[in-house]
């Protein structure tokens, strides 16, 4: 019966993930109307009134030679401003 203890297993991993497993955030920020309530609670003086574009993952780089970045969440909204949602895993103050 391994196949059932990797079920358990994997079960269990699931119902214990929370926001901060990465890829848990990436699916919830990937809705529309969640980043933008993040993005409005966070920036509240922005006055943000939609979300254009939401993309996970979003990699960056300046040439064939140059390191790049790798944004977990990417957005852009109406107004074309662009906005980088990162989870932070562990407190450093």
């Amino acid at each position: 019966m391994p196949n059932s203890k990797l079920l358990a297993q994997a079960r269990r991993s699931w119902e214990e993930a929370g926001l901060a497993n990465d890829f848990v955030f990436n699916k919830v920020m990937l809705d529309k109307r969640i980043t933008l309530e993040v993005l409005r609670r966070v920036l509240p003086a922005l006055h943000i009134k939609r979300v254009k574009q939401v993309v996970s993952q979003q990699e960056f780089t300046s040439g064939h030679d140059a390191k790049g970045v790798r944004l977990d969440i990417y957005v852009e909204d109406d107004q074309h401003n662009r906005y980088d949602i990162e989870m932070q895993g562990a407190n450093q103050k």
